[in-house]
C-alpha cells in the first residue's frame, strides 16, 4: 500500500483532542514525540511539516496514543527521559528520572568545585544511572560505581554509559543493601573507599503510594518507591554501613522525602556521620541531605 503524504498537524489533530479531553496539557507535544518515535526520527517534527507515512505506521502511532490515554507517561512509552544534560534510557525496573533529583547533582557541584580532581563516586541504588553518569560527565577524571539489586537496571546503566562514552570509567555492582555485609563485600571486591556517595533510595511510605499521581504509582517500579511503613527503611539499611566505605573527607548526598530530614539526620549522627547541609528542590522542599564523617 502506498504511503500517504500528509502534514503532521492534520494527522495528529484528532489524537490531540483525545488527550486534551482527559486533561493532558502537553497533548500536542506528546503526539509529535510519539509520531517521531513511530517514524524512527531523531529530529523534532513540526505541525506544518509534510511527512510520508504508511498505514502500518499510522496504526503503530495510534496504538501509542492509546497507551498515553491509559495514563502511561511519555517517558515510559519512549523508554527514555531527559535528565541534567543527557537523555537516559530507562526500563520497567528503573525509576523515572525527575527534575527534583537534579538538586543532588547541583549540591555535589557546590561541594566539589574542582572538576579536574579524581574522585571515587558510589551511586547507591543507581536505577538508570542518571546520577552517577551525570557526575562522571562533570568530573572527567573520576570513576563511578553503580550499585543496584536489579540486573535489568544495571543493563540500562551499561547501555547509557556506552552511549555517553563513559563505560571505561564505570563499574557495575550487582548487590543488595538489605544483605547484612554488603559494605564488606563492596570493599573486598573493589578495594576502594569513596569520596562521594550519592543515593536516591525509595522513601515513600507504603500507605502513601496509592495517593501518588497515576503516572507514578502505576508505572514506576513499586520497589523503587516503597520506603516501608514510615518511608525510612532504605536509610536504616544504608546509613549504618556508610562510615565503613567512605574516605576520611568523603561526603554522602541523600535525596529525602518531605519532612524526613530530622529523622534521617539523627540516624546518621548515631552512626558517626555529621549532617552538614540541606538543599531545597524546585518546590522549596528540603530534598537533599548532606553528611560527612564526624
Amino acid at each position: 500500500m502506498a504511503n500517504k503524504n500528509i502534514d503532521v498537524y492534520t494527522l495528529i489533530k484528532p489524537e490531540i483532542n483525545k488527550l486534551k479531553k482527559i486533561g493532558i496539557e502537553s497533548a500536542s507535544l506528546d503526539c509529535r514525540l510519539l509520531l517521531s518515535d513511530t517514524l524512527i526520527k531523531n529530529t523534532k517534527l513540526f505541525n506544518h511539516q509534510n511527512i510520508n507515512i504508511s498505514e502500518n505506521e499510522i496504526k503503530i502511532f495510534k496504538n501509542l496514543i492509546k497507551e498515553r490515554l491509559a495514563g502511561k507517561p511519555i517517558s515510559r512509552i519512549l523508554k527514555k527521559k531527559n535528565f541534567w544534560k543527557k537523555e537516559f534510557k530507562i526500563n520497567e525496573e528503573t525509576l523515572d528520572p525527575r527534575p527534583d533529583s537534579e538538586t543532588l547533582i547541583e549540591t555535589v557541584l557546590e561541594f566539589y568545585k574542582d572538576k579536574l580532581q579524581s574522585l571515587k563516586i558510589l551511586d547507591l541504588g543507581s536505577g538508570s544511572g542518571c546520577l552517577g553518569l551525570s557526575l562522571l560527565e562533570e568530573y572527567k577524571n573520576s570513576e563511578a560505581y553503580f550499585f543496584d539489586t536489579s540486573k535489568k537496571s544495571l543493563d540500562v546503566v551499561k547501555s547509557n554509559a556506552t552511549d555517553f562514552g563513559l563505560y571505561k570509567r564505570s563499574r557495575f555492582v550487582h548487590a543488595d543493601w538489605k544483605c547484612e555485609e554488603w559494605d564488606i563485600t563492596l570493599k573486598k571486591n573493589y578495594k576502594t573507599k569513596f569520596d562521594i556517595i550519592i543515593s536516591n533510595p525509595p522513601y515513600i511510605p507504603t500507605d502513601e503510594i496509592d495517593k501518588l499521581q497515576k503516572e507514578v504509582k502505576k508505572f514506576d517500579p513499586f520497589v523503587a518507591l516503597n520506603g516501608g511503613k514510615d518511608g525510612l527503611d532504605a536509610y536504616r539499611f544504608i546509613i549504618p554501613k556508610l562510615k565503613n566505605i567512605m574516605k576520611k573527607n568523603g561526603k554522602v548526598f541523600f535525596e529525602i522525602g518531605q519532612g524526613q530530614e530530622n529523622l534521617i539526620a539523627s540516624k546518621g549522627i548515631n552512626y558517626g556521620l555529621l549532617p552538614i547541609g540541606y538543599r531545597k528542590d524546585l518546590s522549596g522542599v528540603n530534598r537533599v541531605l548532606v553528611f560527612n564523617i564526624k
